[in-house]
């Protein structure tokens, strides 16, 4: 998918469009650095911009300044350390460095911005983040591994009512019931440690027949669900999309890619709401939150999980302990305003929708590259009002 993501920039040629068309000077952002992958693209694509690009792991930052250096074109990044939500307040330093741009404008705003939500390849095959089931590691799943709770704690102190509505809701996982209800069994001995051994416990809880139908690990939501709740991704997709908007110069884009239905699904109502297609532009009421499992007689005697987009609030004590939190449900935020990091949003400034569906991989994309199988990409286009 990064031919798309450079076209939606418009690092590369679109229509009638050419490089030369931008300005000598722009600057784009990446608000997911991993490897490097997209931003070294968006330099090779663009020889004389700049780059800003935002990771909250340290480690992969360091892999992929390497890879920028051998590219030789590491001096045209500036690499931060922090969360893309923050984007606002950890980008004044930059545009204060760069002073005046070469057309002798200020440079205060962004020329187009990314997010990947996937995680990098260096990530997974690291076993020491306990972020895949392919290698033993310690039960982390932290990108920042100096802060916030771990999946270990997750994992071994939610009830096992908690553990089941969370990985439903993050994961659409059908058999959320009977992992959870293992992983309750099994934690009774002794905590669970490891990656291999949670992964062992979910694949013991789903049934033999349905595991054997699947080509995926039977552990592959189940650690998705973790991965997502441990790194707090959902708001940082939904309160990240604001932050970034603000960040961008009129007409400059938004590149989205995420993994699975309830990232999209997130993203897909983020975007319509910096439309105004949802209530107005300064209201955020319908900030999206993931699927509640129904646990209707119905549905636990048929052992589908059906789900509604509509779903009560979750227990207040939740995540509380945890300090784990999940985007609002529509009904009990109706008159919650605009983050700050959003300010003139529908009154100097809106979105433009660019992807009223998801651009999806094609064919031969998914056979050089299995990983992108799920992808989807939606962006979005800054219009100003004034």
């Amino acid at each position: 998918m990064v031919a798309e993501t450079l076209e939606f920039l418009a690092c590369r040629s679109l229509a009638d469009e050419s490089l030369e068309s931008y300005k000598p000077d722009a600057v784009f952002l990446d608000g997911t650095l991993g490897t490097g992958g997209h931003t070294l693209a968006i330099l090779k694509a663009h020889p004389t911009c700049r780059v800003v690009a935002f990771d909250r792991d340290a480690k992969s930052q360091e892999v992929a300044l390497e890879r920028l250096r051998r590219e030789g074109v590491a001096e045209r990044v500036t690499t931060v350390l922090g969360d893309f939500r923050n984007a606002p307040q950890l980008l004044q330093p930059f545009f204060d460095n760069l002073k005046v741009g070469s057309d002798g404008r200020p440079i205060e705003a962004i020329d187009g911005a990314l997010v990947d939500a996937g995680m990098s390849l260096y990530q997974v095959t690291w076993p020491e983040r306990g972020l895949s089931f392919r290698g033993d590691g310690p039960l982390d799943m932290r990108y920042n591994q100096s802060e916030g709770v771990s999946a270990f704690d997750l994992v071994n102190r939610l009830k096992q009512n908690e553990l089941e509505d969370l990985i439903f809701q993050l994961a659409d996982e059908r058999w959320a019931r009977r992992i959870a209800q293992f992983i309750a069994a099994h934690r009774q001995s002794k905590p669970i440690a490891t990656t291999t051994e949670l992964a062992r416990i979910v694949e013991e809880a789903i049934p033999a027949g349905v595991r054997h139908q699947s080509r995926v690990h039977p552990a592959t939501k189940t650690f998705a669900a973790l991965r997502l709740a441990v790194n707090d991704e959902f708001w940082a997709l939904d309160l990240g999309s604001y932050a970034l908007s603000a960040t961008l110069a009129p007409s400059a884009r938004l590149v989205v890619l995420t993994y699975s239905s309830n990232e999209d699904r997130t993203v897909k109502r983020t975007f319509r709401r910096l439309a105004g297609r949802e209530g107005n532009g300064n209201d955020i009421s319908r900030a999206t939150r993931p699927r509640k499992r129904d646990s209707s007689p119905k549905n636990r005697a048929s052992s589908a999980a059906r789900s509604s987009l509509a779903s009560p609030e979750l227990s207040g004590a939740m995540f509380s302990e945890l300090s784990l939190s999940l985007p609002h449900d529509a009904r009990n935020n109706a008159q919650e305003p605009v983050p700050e990091v959003a300010a003139g949003l529908g009154e100097t400034w809106i979105m433009k929708i660019l992807t009223p569906r998801p651009v999806v991989p094609t064919d031969a994309e998914i056979a050089s590259n299995p990983l992108a199988r799920s992808c989807k990409l939606r962006a979005i286009e800054k219009v100003s009002l004034t």
